[in-house]
């Protein structure tokens, strides 16, 4: 499963602002700690913490993976275990049934249904 990769609109709308502000001055200072070099250091804090955000989806997809690949061989080898079971001891026996089978003489037959007859 492929996890899609966080964008930020914010980050692009900072940068976008950010050179909006550097073609006014450089070094720009509007008050209430928003200058070029703060809005900067947050952009450049954001911008890491998006990659580490992205990096840590590409693992939790590849761990994903490997795990739903596991998961299927142990499927396949849990079945390999029950028919091996009822291959060597046969479906009626109490090995079968240790193994998490249903023995053949437990299982309940359906009774069968009356037919509703047909009004003409």
């Amino acid at each position: 499963m492929v996890r899609a990769k966080k964008k930020s609109e914010i980050i692009d709308q900072t940068r976008s602002r950010l050179a909006g502000m550097k073609s006014i001055n450089e070094k720009l200072d509007l008050g209430h700690g928003c200058s070029t070099a703060t809005v900067e250091a947050k952009l450049n804090e954001a911008v890491k913490a998006l990659e580490v955000l992205n990096k840590l989806k590409s693992q939790t997809s590849e761990a994903s993976n490997e795990f739903e690949r596991i998961e299927k061989e142990l499927g396949r080898l849990s079945k390999q275990i029950l028919l091996g079971a009822a291959m060597k001891y046969d479906q009626d026996s109490s090995e079968y049934e240790m193994v998490g089978g249903v023995r053949l003489s437990d299982r309940k037959r359906s009774k069968a249904k009356p037919a509703i007859p047909v009004m003409a």
